[in-house]
């Protein structure tokens, strides 16, 4: 028995060695071709831990500009990991806890985990300063921080845990500072403009809507390509309701979005921000939603994207005695300009998950829209954390505890995982 195991070590060790010379034997190039076909960066940058040479290649300018280039010749549906980044109140607790930031990784087959340490993002900064989580852009999250007198912006990779900080921001007038405006005055975009040439770093662009009226704001727009902030004083085509609920401003395209409630719980318009023009009479622009999105009473709203389209998610509570919730998912056309809707998608979800007790009408929002795939969106139903295929009225997967310790309170925001992480 003795003698079987020792040949049993001895035939492991040997065959280890196999596979050792194997890669070992490999020339650079066909190396690279073997390990750009990881899942994607995150991969890529464990296995820099493997060996020098490992390291090297992987850091290499070569390897990222293979990468790049095998990923824009790749469908980006098998792209099927994406990240959560949530944070209850939409703040760090001055950053003391690191388990006030969650992570959650999608996987059909696996489900939900907790990851990420988020003690970087305050390694530099001052003590009682904050981190607020504002938005996200592929890979990259905009962060804002300081104390009460002094706001600043921050952009940071969770991957690979760089970060930057933004130049000082313009200060309030006395009008962007109305007070009657003030809960619901600011809302922020975050933009990535890649660059056509590999190697050359993305444009980044913030876009601050500071609202001091019901048809004037003022747009204060920062770009890395200038590196500093402009600011635009801009009229809207028609009186809007500035004091409604507060929605956050998500990047499709070149162009930025949010959208207005006529009142709490019905929605009025989306307004579209062009944040690459000089003229203030360019960049704002009113798109209607469909008279069926408009006109009735609705339980919760989510603008977001998928398959690189802006997508209205828009869910109405049905009456019986256990209240069932009734998705609706919209999809601007490509040239928004026409402000033409189209309905992809409407059903009344037949999983007991969705039920909502009569008494709870918080009980379901909609946290974000899968990136690649059409037909998976993402919900808070309760505490749990659910993933739902609207196609096939199934339930993808869920989390059997919460990810979240105040699910009314939380304030969720999609990273994708690009084959390359995006340098800062």
């Amino acid at each position: 028995m003795r003698r079987r195991s020792k040949t049993n070590r001895r035939r492991r060790v040997v065959e280890k060695k196999k596979k050792q010379f194997f890669f070992k034997d490999l020339s650079d190039e066909l190396l690279i071709e073997i390990l750009i076909r990881l899942p994607s960066s995150k991969e890529a940058t464990l296995c820099k831990s493997v060996c020098k040479r490992w390291f090297a290649l992987i850091s290499s300018d070569d390897f990222r500009k293979i990468s790049l280039i095998h990923y824009r010749n790749c469908d980006k549906k098998t792209l099927i990991p994406f990240t959560f980044v949530s944070i209850d109140y939409n703040y760090f607790h001055y950053l003391t806890d690191d388990t006030d930031l969650y992570v959650s990784e999608f996987c059909p087959e696996n489900g939900f985990s907790r990851r990420v340490n988020s003690g970087f993002l305050n390694s530099d900064l001052p003590p009682m300063n904050y981190i607020s989580l504002i938005e996200s852009c592929g890979d990259l999250i905009l962060c804002s921080g300081g104390t009460s007198d002094r706001i600043d912006y921050y952009i940071a990779n969770v991957l690979t845990k760089q970060w930057f900080l933004l130049p000082r921001t313009l200060p309030r007038t006395p009008l962007e500072s109305n007070t009657r405006f003030m809960s619901t005055s600011e809302r922020v975009g975050f933009l990535i403009e890649p660059s056509s040439v590999d190697n050359a770093p993305c444009q980044y662009l913030v876009l601050r809507f500071i609202s001091w009226g019901d048809s004037k704001f003022s747009i204060h727009v920062f770009s890395s390509k200038k590196g500093n902030w402009t600011r635009m004083i801009v009229t809207s085509p028609r009186n809007l309701n500035m004091l409604s609920r507060r929605t956050s401003i998500v990047a499709c395209g070149r162009m930025f979005y949010t959208f207005i409630y006529e009142r709490n719980d019905v929605v009025d318009c989306v307004l579209a921000f062009d944040p690459f023009t000089n003229d203030p009479s360019q960049i704002l622009s009113v798109i209607d939603f469909p008279p069926e999105a408009r006109d009735k009473p609705c339980l919760t709203c989510k603008l977001g994207v998928c398959g690189g389209r802006l997508r209205f998610a828009q869910i109405v509570l049905l009456p019986s005695r256990y209240l069932y919730p009734c998705i609706s998912i919209w999809e601007l056309e490509d040239d928004y300009r026409t402000g033409k809707w189209t309905l992809v998608h409407q059903r009344v979800p037949t999983d007991t998950v969705f039920r909502v007790p009569t008494l709870a009408t918080k009980w379901v929002s909609v946290l974000t829209f899968h990136p690649y795939n059409e037909d998976l969106i993402c919900f808070l139903v309760g505490n749990d954390h659910i993933v739902y295929n609207i196609q096939t009225d199934k339930v993808e997967s869920s989390t059997l505890t919460s990810l979240f310790k105040k699910s009314l309170n939380v304030h969720v925001v999609p990273i994708t995982r690009n084959w390359w992480p995006t340098s800062l």
